[in-house]
Order: C-alpha cells, then structure tokens, then sequence
C-alpha cells in the first residue's frame, strides 16, 4: 500500500515537472500557419525552441520573412530552415531559438508569410501569439535575509602589492608592442566585389544542386530562377529589372544598345516560359526544368563582360591590312 502510495505521489511530481508544449494555428488564403514550442516555461536567458510550420496548395509559393532581433521582446539568437520531406513536399518548416530577460507572462509575437497563388495573388498569412511563462531567476531560493553588508578595506603589505604592479607594467608593454606590430604589419587590400556574371552562375549552380523539381516544387524553381535572370540583368546591363513587370523589362532590352538581337529573343522566350509557370499554373516535367536552366546558363555566358588582348603589331603589318590600334 505504502509503495503505490510513494509510486503515485513519484509520478505526480514527474508530471508536474515535465515540459508543457503549447501551439497555436491561424489559417489564410488556403494555407495554415502552426507555431509551437515544446516547452510554454522558461527561465530567463534560457533558449527556448520555436517552429513555424506551413502547410499549403501545391501551386502556392511562401515568402519567409528575415528573422531578426528583436523580435518582441525575444532575441533571436538562431533562425533555420528544415528540408522539405518526401512525405510532405508542400509544407515548410522555419526553427527558431529564443532568448529573453524579461519575467512574467510574455509572448511569441505574430509573423507574417506572404502566400503567392499561381495566378500572381498576394495573400498575408499571420500567424497567432505563441503565450510563454518567463519565470525569474531571482525568485527562486532567493532570501533577503541572507544579504552581508561589505566589510571594510583590508590593509595590504607594500611587499606584497610591488609584484602586481611589476606584473601590470609587463603586461601593458607587451600589449603596446603587440599593437605597435599590428600597426606596422602588413594590410590586406580590401576585396573586390563579386562579378555580376559569376555571381548569377554561382546562383545557378546553386539552385541546380538543390533539386527542386525533383522534390515537386517546379514554382519555387521558377521563381528563384528568374530573379537570378533578373538580378543578373540588371547589374551587366544597368536596367531596374526586379522593379519591372515583363513586358515593361523585355521593352527595355529591346531599346538597349548592349543587348544583341538574339539574346533579345533568347531572353523573351525564357522569361515568358517563367511567367506561364508562375501566373498560368503550367507545371513542366523536370527535363523542361532543366532546359530553362541551361538556358539561363547559356544567356550569362554568352552576354558576359569579355576584354580582348591587344595583338603587338608585327612587321608585316600594314595600314591596309590591320586597322591601327590605339594604346
């Protein structure tokens, strides 16, 4: 009788101890937000986990907002997104790590996502307030009573405190002579920035090795593959390209004098292919995923920035033959 009695009053205590997780859902535009913790108590300065989860339409692109402190009255000390599984290709899932200094009933403060439908629609999904205990560090164990005043200066020897000081000066001068070689040391030429065209072919391969329409998310393909078409424009060629619907940037090309002809056409037919996918809800096999990158690839390295060496003339150059160079 006495050992259930202590096994009961064991399992009471374990339960009452044991992690709450808590979670809220908020539902928009045929989409549903689930933000949850596996643990609604915290201390302060303890991190506490939260994940944001998103189940949407096949056809439904999210924008992920840039998580950065504060948010609310939380610092974000990590933000992370998790691979979509083969089991749930359509659901999207953002980890956070948070951490406050602030006691009593708190919150995780709304985030909002922007949902993309395939015919261009905009619609903000919010999620709701997460509610989190914050319990204070100082009350617990904490007993006034126990509080000493100062005690007073305590007289020190000469003999003893002339070591500290002939430690201290060491010390400053080696730091002075540390500073005094970093000064004089040599300087690293700050970087040059990253060419436009390697930049977009590095996006390029990027997005190939992530494998998205292998995964059934040819709209994030797409999406993410225009920008860099565009990004990649709009530095090699000076057009506002990211700012521009289709039409308005394919009439900008067309009037651009370092733009050829066929990589006019070149650019029209694959910007095109992009907003069928993106606005007319078409879903293209993977081999065509993969022609639209090649040809994507295919427009940087041919519209790329080139320099031409300049030939040294020989003697059997003549005016007639070989057009006078300028140095």
């Amino acid at each position: 009788m006495k050992a259930a009695l202590l096994a009961s009053l064991l399992l009471a205590v374990a339960v009452e101890q044991a992690p709450q997780s808590v979670s809220r859902q908020a539902s928009a535009g045929g989409a549903t937000v689930t933000v949850s913790t596996p643990n609604a108590s915290v201390r302060t300065g303890e991190p506490l986990a939260v994940e944001f989860r998103i189940d949407r339409p096949a056809d439904t692109g999210v924008l992920v907002p840039a998580f950065r402190s504060p948010l609310g009255v939380w610092d974000v000390r990590q933000a992370r997104s998790i691979p979509a599984s083969p089991q749930a290709p359509d659901q999207l899932v953002e980890r956070l790590t948070l951490v406050t200094f602030e006691s009593g009933p708190q919150s995780v403060p709304p985030v909002s996502f922007t949902l993309r439908a395939a015919d261009g629609t905009e619609t903000v999904l919010s999620s709701p307030e997460l509610p989190v205990e914050v319990r204070s560090l100082l009350t617990e164990g904490f007993d006034p009573a126990r509080i000493r005043d100062v005690k007073g200066a305590v007289p020190v020897p000469l003999e003893a405190v002339w070591p500290w000081y002939a430690g201290g000066l060491g010390l400053a001068a080696l730091l002075a002579w540390m500073g005094w070689r970093w000064w004089k040391g040599p300087r690293q030429a700050p970087r040059p920035p990253e060419p436009v065209d390697v930049r977009a072919l590095r996006e390029l391969d990027e997005l190939a090795a992530r494998d998205l329409p292998a995964k059934g998310l040819v709209l994030d393909f797409y999406v993410l593959l225009s920008d860099t078409v565009r990004r990649y424009v709009e530095g090699r060629f000076g057009i506002r390209a990211p700012e521009q619907t289709t039409k308005e940037f394919l009439q900008a090309a067309r009037h651009h004098p370092a733009i050829r002809e066929d990589h006019q056409r070149m650019l029209a037919a694959f910007m095109r292919a992009a907003d069928l996918v993106k606005f007319a809800a078409q879903r293209p096999g993977r081999a065509e995923c993969e022609h639209g990158l090649e040809a994507a690839r295919g427009f940087v390295q041919e519209s790329r920035p080139t320099s031409e060496p300049v030939e040294p003339a020989s003697d059997a150059d003549t005016a007639k033959d070989r057009p006078e160079r300028v140095p």
